[in-house]
């Protein structure tokens, strides 16, 4: 009910937005009224995966405050929220890249990471740069590390967080932001696996070999970081780093973008099979959805349900239109600066307005809702001033190398 609310008042302060921005002609408008709805609802969708996260941490942060732990409590919705839509961000990326790779079987590399690094990078050089800011002002502005400390912790965060340490001149930058950056550092690893990976797309029966691969990799990594404890292996904390990389990287081209990769290399396939219910999809959906939101003890099988939610939006479902409305829309358009932000604005709420000491339910439901309005106000902010520039460059960059663009996250 909570998180209902949340979704519903958020929308409407989309709409909000929609009438405020409707005098910036050529700023946003445009995306949000596409000439084609061709894969339109994935825009929409990828606005309430980034609200489903934030809903996520606001529930963890309520528990933190009361008692101290990072957790969403015996809440089963609340719990699944992140997985809901980090698991679809990560389709979304491997389902339009595969598309491109089926199609071209090649992409002009060089110019498609330059891309990549002009539409993702500068938002987030823009919010870890206020996130450095807050634990810098959490620590009074002074050093507490060395110098070349502070840069062997900084080295990977600019790389995208990879690995990164949670603590950067003794302030916790991971709470800081939430945790949520770790996504961006997986998303580069995919990126510079296509080249590879082209070979897989060429043919259909290449996917078995994929997976194997991809199998065998996750079981090497869990081997490596249980393994640099035993002295054959042992080459200290480097090992366990790389094991535990290579483990979550391997997971998630196998289920993450490995799932969006299955929609992609068997849509025609899926729109045969899936015929007999598609007059049913804009109910099967919300109903697929649900079920994995609130059905407890469900691991797997969610999971599959998560997909096979994923694939109707694909092939046409738009749930009554709310995924292609103008305020849902607005959403996917500023999800990724939303994503990346709401982790600070909810630190500083919370940890530096007054929230960390424990609230009522009702006082903190209206902080939340607080914190909602100024995340989306400042996402909008920073799509037009940083995020919707840089974009620009990179799709002219990118339809210069013929790669997807336009709602890749």
């Amino acid at each position: 009910m909570l998180a209902g609310a949340l979704l519903a008042f958020a929308i409407g302060l989309a709409a909000l937005l929609l009438l405020a921005l409707g005098r910036l002609k050529g700023a946003i408008c445009p995306v949000v009224s596409p000439v084609s709805r061709k894969l339109t609802s994935l825009e929409g969708l990828r606005g309430i995966l980034a609200l489903a996260v934030v809903a996520h941490h606001a529930c963890c942060w309520f528990y933190f405050s009361q008692c101290g732990v990072w957790t969403t409590g015996p809440h089963v919705l609340f719990g699944r929220l992140a997985d809901f839509g980090v698991a679809q961000f990560f389709y979304l990326s491997g389902f339009l890249f595969w598309r491109k790779l089926m199609k071209g079987g090649r992409m002009p590399m060089g110019k498609f990471y330059i891309s990549r690094f002009v539409r993702i990078g500068p938002v987030y050089y823009v919010c870890l740069a206020v996130a450095l800011l807050t634990g810098f002002a959490g620590a009074g502005f002074k050093l507490q590390v060395s110098l070349s400390g502070l840069m062997t912790s900084l080295l990977p965060w600019i790389l995208f967080s990879q690995g990164a340490p949670t603590q950067v001149n003794h302030e916790d930058i991971l709470r800081i932001t939430a945790g949520v950056t770790w996504t961006l550092g997986l998303e580069w690893l995919f990126y510079l696996s296509l080249p590879v990976l082209a070979w897989f797309a060429r043919k259909q029966w290449r996917l078995a070999i994929y997976a194997l691969l991809f199998g065998l990799l996750f079981l090497a990594g869990r081997f490596l970081r249980a393994g640099s404890d035993v002295g054959a292996v042992h080459v200290g904390g480097a090992v366990q780093i790389a094991g535990a990389i290579l483990a979550v990287y391997a997971k998630f081209m196998l289920v993450g973008f490995g799932g969006g990769i299955l929609v992609a290399a068997l849509e025609e396939n899926l729109r045969t099979w899936m015929k007999p219910l598609m007059h049913l999809r804009n109910w099967l959906v919300p109903a697929l959805y649900l079920a994995y939101l609130v059905i407890p003890g469900i691991s797997a099988v969610g999971q599959i349900l998560l997909l096979l939610a994923f694939a109707m939006v694909v092939l046409g479902a738009d749930i009554f239109g709310f995924l292609t409305s103008r305020p849902v829309r607005l959403l996917g358009v500023i999800s990724y600066p939303v994503y990346l932000l709401h982790g600070i604005v909810y630190f500083w709420a919370m940890h530096n307005l007054g929230g960390v000491p424990k609230l009522s339910l009702p006082a903190y439901i209206a902080e939340i809702a607080g914190c909602v309005a100024v995340i989306l106000l400042l996402a909008t902010v920073i799509h037009l001033l940083v995020e919707r520039p840089t974009m620009k460059a990179s799709e002219r960059i990118a339809r210069a190398a013929s790669v997807p663009q336009e709602i890749a996250p």
